[in-house]
């Protein structure tokens, strides 16, 4: 088979799909030409109608959900801020804490130091007599006691 005799029949084919084309797009043109122009109208309106319709439902179904939304948004807000305050407290209970913490701390370096100073100072005396050291107990004045009443430095 030469080539031209292929695209020959290539060609046939087409026009034959051309032909198929034609005849379906005529009976389609007189279908249209039989049916009146009043039904088509009546259909347009209708199907118009249906539009409106459905249109109308979407807008009713926005308005209803748009509100829940800022509903929503508005509660949001307000547990942000609740949260935000929450927040704020526990900070302030936080760096009391921390403050408590540093001022314990420096007591008992300040108590440490103290301790180990008159360690040194017995370590080079003489040691007394078992009577002389019985006499003496710790005064309550160099350690000063802590209680719930007991301000923290830089609170009220």
């Amino acid at each position: 088979m030469t080539f031209v005799t292929f695209s020959n029949a290539i060609m046939m084919l087409l026009c034959v799909a051309v032909i198929v084309q034609t005849l379906r797009m005529g009976k389609s043109i007189r279908d249209l030409r039989s049916t009146s122009l009043s039904d088509s109208v009546v259909q347009l309106e209708r199907a118009t109608g249906q539009a409106k319709m459905v249109l109308g439902e979407l807008k009713t179904l926005l308005a209803t959900d748009v509100m829940a939304q800022s509903r929503g948004a508005a509660s949001g807000e307000e547990l942000r801020d609740e949260l935000s305050v929450m927040i704020g407290i526990g900070n302030s209970v936080a760096d009391r804490i921390m403050e408590a913490v540093a001022a314990q701390n420096e007591l008992k370096a300040v108590e440490t130091a103290s301790k180990e100073a008159s360690a040194r100072r017995q370590g080079s005396r003489k040691p007394r007599g078992r009577a002389a050291s019985g006499r003496r107990k710790t005064s309550s004045a160099t350690m000063p006691s802590v209680t719930a009443d007991t301000p923290v430095a830089g609170h009220a």
